[in-house]
């Protein structure tokens, strides 16, 4: 009766992730031994003990060696996704700048009529373009007015 109360004792601490020694088992509430050495004389007990020693130790070595798995992985995953962010920025970057010099050399050679053959949706595609900040802007300033109004403005 005492073996499956010590038992129920040592699978409780393993759960709890309590240190499993014949003193922390007699320290718990429900133990019905009244000293350490009442679970180590007796073998069968001493080898129930050591088992669930065993079986805590093993399950701290692998929970142990899969966190650091896991961060180390963890951390190589982030810094190579950080590189290739990084690179595909600078990328969309390089594209974007191209792309408004390549409108900006179309507009001198033929006008936005000429880039439109290419592109049959321009509606949809300027939108895209605009919300890129890929198509290339310039500031429209008014008009001076001359100070005397019969005077042509320049």
């Amino acid at each position: 009766m005492k073996t499956q109360e010590l038992e129920t004792i040592l699978q409780r601490m393993l759960n709890d992730n309590i240190v499993i020694t014949a003193r922390s088992v007699i320290r718990e509430q429900d133990c019905p031994f009244k000293h350490a050495s009442d679970i180590t004389r007796q073998p069968a007990r001493k080898a129930l003990l050591d088992q669930y020693q065993a079986r805590q130790s093993e399950l701290r070595a692998l929970v142990e060696k899969t966190d650091k798995q896991s961060r180390t992985n963890l951390q190589a995953r982030v810094a190579r996704l950080t590189r290739e962010n990084e690179a595909l920025q600078a990328e969309r970057d390089l594209l974007i700048a191209s792309h408004k010099a390549m409108l900006l050399a179309v507009g001198e050679m033929g006008g936005m009529a000429a880039w439109r053959k290419f592109f049959p949706v321009w509606e949809e595609t300027r939108q895209q373009l605009t919300a890129l900040q890929a198509l290339p802007s310039a500031e429209i300033l008014p008009a001076l007015r001359p100070k005397n109004q019969n005077e042509p403005v320049e």
